[in-house]
């Protein structure tokens, strides 16, 4: 009886950790936070060399600088909410091609500057784990499958709703 017990706990335990693993909830607020900090990360460097620069102009740095990371800002909004409360296709798509795009540059960092990695300043962390996490999030379905008492998967909404 004891054994059963342990291992019904693992079980539980190993249930948990894939459903952590599987939670598009989780992935794009990992995504949409990682987002976030790329673009904080993106304006502060901007900002600095904008203000090193003698002979820099406004227009460069607001498109460049700043526009830059209010799209970012944009995309880390859309993908929160996309994880909150579900969303398009659109929406779907906008995700997967910005999840895309971080694993690009996340390789380009590994592969020419692998010491900028872990500098918080650069884009490294940033779509090192923000890509693969929004990725993640465009690619889950939506709605979770549950094991049925026969062996079959159903879908959550009942058999007699009028829309399901």
């Amino acid at each position: 009886m004891l054994s059963s017990t342990s291992t019904s706990t693992s079980s539980t335990a190993e249930t948990r950790a894939v459903g952590f693993l599987r939670s598009r909830r989780i992935s794009g607020g990992i995504g949409a936070l990682a987002l976030a900090g790329l673009g904080v990360a993106h304006t502060a460097t901007n900002a600095v060399g904008f203000a090193a620069d003698a002979d820099a102009s406004w227009p460069m740095f607001l498109i460049f600088g700043v526009g830059v990371s209010l799209v970012l800002w944009a995309v880390a909004v859309v993908a929160w909410l996309f994880s909150r409360r579900g969303g398009g296709r659109v929406g779907r798509v906008i995700i997967a091609v910005v999840g895309a795009l971080c694993c690009l540059m996340a390789f380009n960092v590994l592969r020419v500057h692998p010491e900028i990695v872990l500098s918080p300043a650069g884009p490294g962390p940033w779509t090192l784990v923000g890509g693969p996490a929004l990725l993640l999030a465009a690619l889950l379905p939506w709605r979770k499958k549950e094991a049925t008492d026969a062996g079959c998967f159903s879908s959550t909404r009942s058999a007699h709703h009028p829309r399901g």
